[in-house]
């Protein structure tokens, strides 16, 4: 996961329509909302490839290459009641609707609720929002700041440092421990299972990047350690190690992760 930027839609759409929507659903009385949301799909489906090319044309959630075609817009705050509440009476964040600021594109894997074929789990985010126990669910825009969501959200910078990757088999994992901050591990836990970002071939997929940016900067530690170092062919293996963690290409972050490991983040960054 890395950190979009979702301040930047404005510099890229007209938000117009998009914000009348978010006062039109307002103004209406509570039985009318669930089927103005049902009937308007169209009109956050129209920053689909603004949306799309702001997250560089990847998953938000797990940095899979995407097709502008594939990808959902997904409600970080579910657009009706959300999944798991046991009962309890909630009329979902409708006021998030249609406000583009609760956009994420995501991919299908990440956003369908299946079976995982490895694992035999139920996975994917769908219409979930877990809280942290024993807070109270908002009831609207304002008592949100008293919530405390479960699941990590690539627009924050600090989530998007809560997941690291194994690098024997790719895996993501919590970056902190239990013992070391309960909250933020149960967030990555729980995050890397609703987003199935341990989907078995991505792990695969992973692990062959990791595995190919710590050849390459073994190579140029190497390089750079000679004598005479030839600082042509170091200018070389720096610009190809980049190429790893271009915005455009798939698990930088796992890419990133290697590079720091190796001490090489200040060369490439």
């Amino acid at each position: 996961m890395r950190y979009i930027d979702k301040h930047q839609l404005p510099r890229l759409k007209d938000l117009t329509d998009i914000n009348n929507a978010k006062s039109e659903i307002a103004a209406l009385p509570d039985g009318e909302r669930s089927a103005f949301i049902d009937a308007n799909g169209a009109r956050w489906s129209a920053l689909k490839s603004e949306l799309w090319s702001l997250g560089n044309m990847k998953c938000w959630y797990s940095e899979v290459v995407i097709q502008r075609q594939e990808g959902h817009i997904e409600h970080y705050r579910p657009k009706k009641k959300p999944h798991g509440l046991n009962g309890v009476a909630h009329p979902g964040y409708w006021w998030r609707a249609f406000d583009w600021t609760n956009f994420r594109v995501s991919h299908p894997t990440s956003n369908v609720r299946i079976t995982d074929y490895l694992t035999g789990m139920t996975v994917g985010k769908g219409a979930y929002f877990p809280l942290k126990e024993g807070d109270v669910r908002a009831l609207n825009e304002v008592t949100e700041n008293l919530e405390n969501p479960v699941l990590l959200d690539p627009t924050v910078k600090g989530d998007c440092r809560l997941i690291c990757f194994d690098t024997n088999d790719g895996k993501p994992l919590p970056t902190f421990t239990k013992e070391q901050d309960d909250w933020k591990n149960q967030r990555a836990v729980d995050s890397i299972a609703y987003y199935h970002l341990d989907e078995g071939t991505w792990n695969y997929l992973r692990k062959d990047l990791m595995d190919d940016v710590n050849k390459l900067c073994e190579r140029l530690m190497q390089a750079e350690s000679e004598d005479v170092p030839d600082q042509e062919r170091c200018d070389e293996l720096t610009d190809e190690l980049i190429g790893f963690i271009d915005e455009h290409q798939p698990f930088t972050a796992a890419c990133v992760q290697v590079i720091k490991e190796n001490g090489l983040l200040e060369v490439v960054t």
